[in-house]
Formats: structure tokens, sequence, C-alpha cells
């Protein structure tokens, strides 16, 4: 009778750990000339909703890139969240590395590359809230 009680003890305390870190940010849109100059008036990110993949660490080996947008990803999406109103959001994840996408109408998008090539890279650590902005830039000029 002890050792079920221990191997409850156990997956609860894996589980409560498991809810203690995770990803949380903000979607922003950004369209049109942002380009600086004399006469130009910049427009204010704005907040998106938007779908937010979470995928095991991905590479530009791991898909298919048309355009600015990706398909076929070969790694093993493990959450996605929709953002609010106001482009926030916050979803619970294990410890370990992901790749971060939003779904667009033409495919799923990232803008962001590291050294060895991982598409929107993050790493989550034990007990800690990760915060990440994804800026959806396709269509502007800068």
């Amino acid at each position: 009778m002890k050792i079920p009680l221990l191997i409850l003890v156990v997956l609860s305390s894996l589980t409560a750990l498991a809810q203690k870190q995770g990803l949380h940010g903000q979607v922003f849109w950004v369209s049109g000339n942002q380009m600086p100059g004399p006469n130009s008036i910049l427009s204010p990110n704005q907040g998106a909703v938007r779908e937010v993949l979470i995928y095991e660490l991905t590479t530009i080996k791991d898909v298919t890139q048309v355009g600015p947008f990706f398909r076929d990803i070969k790694t093993k999406m493990v959450a996605s969240i929709q953002s609010k109103p106001d482009g926030t959001f916050k979803i619970k994840l294990l410890p370990g590395a992901y790749s971060v996408f939003t779904k667009e109408k033409n495919g799923l998008y990232a803008n962001l590359f590291d050294e060895k090539n991982n598409i929107n890279p993050v790493v989550i650590k034990t007990g800690q809230y990760i915060w990440k902005v994804i800026t959806i830039d396709y269509d502007v000029a800068y």
C-alpha cells in the first residue's frame, strides 16, 4: 500500500511542477510603410488575435518555406493557444526548447532565427514563465 501512495505523490508533484512554467507574451501586427522620414507618421504596433502554435524546436531543414510562410513542419506540435484581443497570451509548457509560430491564412509565420537556424526559438526553464513578443510584419516596409 505504501508504494502506490508514493507513486501518487510523485505524479502529483510532477504535475504541479509542470504547471509552474511556460510561455507568455504579446502578438503584434505591423503593416505599411515604417520608414522614418521628416513627414512620416509611424503607426503604433497593434495587438493581434492569432493562434499561437508551439512546436518542438524546429530548424529551417524541418519545414517547407514559401515566401515568409512555413508549411509541412516535420516536428511535433506540442501546444496552441488563441491570443486575446490585445494580443496577450499565456500557456503552460514543460521545460525544454520550442519554436513559436502564428497561424496566418497563407501558412505559419515566424520571423526570427538563431545561429543554428532554429526558427523563433524559446527555452522554457523550470518554474519560470518566459516573456516573448511576437511581431507579425510580413506586410511592412522598413
